[in-house]
């Protein structure tokens, strides 16, 4: 079911595939109408009705746009973190310089508009994925009480973004950088958060 800007509305409980689109681009009806065919999508252009949803109910993953009507995709991401089943963020933007604020701000992902929606499914998916396997391992912590299991959950609610800690930026020499999208087999986008400086560079393995 979509969401209309003026209000959120009341949808059956949440399953575990639900997702929240947040895009007030005029492409973003057919993107959900894609995403439809697999998941229960609540899509919205606004960023006030996304923040009440999310108050409200508990989606799988958020995919945002940065670009929001009066408002913008990192008070989605925050919104989203606060809740105590925190789901996977993904944002979606054409603005590279804006990335290092949606890392600080806890997103999980990051996709490059143009995109095609294979991409987009995909990126999904391996949220999805990422999310499962850091509540499993979260459950196995609590009860077994583990150190090292502790920080693989960490590692995994990551999503898709890497930080890589011996990497410097190329701007200000800070030590640890956050490699968050591909763009081709060889090379990659990067971002320090320190200096919130983006580039791209050969892709680490």
């Amino acid at each position: 079911m979509t969401l209309q800007t003026s209000s959120v509305v009341s949808i059956s409980p949440i399953q575990s595939a639900d997702l929240l689109l947040v895009d007030p681009s005029p492409e973003a009806a057919a993107l959900a109408a894609t995403l439809k065919s697999t998941y229960r999508v609540a899509a919205t252009g606004s960023a006030d009705v996304a923040k009440q949803f999310l108050r409200r109910y508990s989606p799988a993953v958020v995919v945002t746009e940065l670009d929001l009507q009066g408002s913008d995709g990192i008070e989605i991401c925050r919104e989203a973190k606060l809740s105590a089943a925190a789901p996977p963020v993904l944002v979606t933007t054409a603005a590279t310089e804006r990335v290092p604020d949606a890392l600080v701000a806890g997103c999980d992902g990051v996709l490059l508009k143009p995109f095609a929606p294979n991409l987009l499914y995909a990126r999904i998916g391996r949220l999805l994925r990422a999310r499962g396997e850091a509540l499993r391992d979260r459950a196995h912590h609590q009860q077994l009480k583990s150190d090292h299991l502790g920080e693989r959950s960490e590692a995994l609610l990551s999503g898709s973004n890497r930080v890589w800690p011996n990497t410097h930026c190329p701007y200000c020499n800070h030590a640890g950088v956050t490699g968050f999208e591909f763009c081709s087999h060889r090379r990659a986008w990067y971002a320090c958060l320190e200096g919130k400086q983006v580039w791209i560079a050969k892709r680490q393995e």
